[in-house]
């Protein structure tokens, strides 16, 4: 079971990141509609890529259930590199799934666009690994 739901994650996870990335570098629009959907692809792809590593954890044997959890435990089995930019992308989700501020969500913009590479590299070394 967990197998496959290790191999859903990938899929669900690489499907994220494509739309973030279709939408996160095109230039702002008037009314802001492209921020506003790369802040929630963002939101969509951190929450999958963070129960994405939960199961892989699960399958060694690391049983953890919250998302700061899981990132540290990552970070621990080398899972991921940078553990400050994950927490950092973390408490950026937290932001912006509880209140709306445009000035919060335009930094919040403009470093979702440094986070793309890392889930990009990330993705790509734990399909290297599995």
């Amino acid at each position: 079971m967990s197998v496959y739901k290790i191999e859903l994650g990938f899929l669900n996870v690489s499907k994220a990141l494509n739309a973030l990335e279709l939408i996160a570098f095109k230039p702002p629009q008037a009314d802001r509609a492209n921020i506003d959907a790369t802040i929630q692809r963002f939101e969509f792809t951190i929450e999958l890529f963070w129960k994405l590593l939960k199961a892989i954890l699960k399958e060694k044997g690391v049983d953890v259930h919250y998302p700061k959890d899981v990132l540290k435990e990552a970070y621990r089995g080398h899972l991921i590199d940078h553990e400050d930019v994950w927490v950092s992308m973390l408490h950026d989700r937290n932001l912006t799934s509880h209140t709306y501020d445009e000035k919060l969500a335009d930094e919040i913009y403009e470093r979702i666009r440094g986070y793309i590479p890392v889930f990009r590299d990330t993705l790509i070394s734990l399909n290297v690994e599995e």
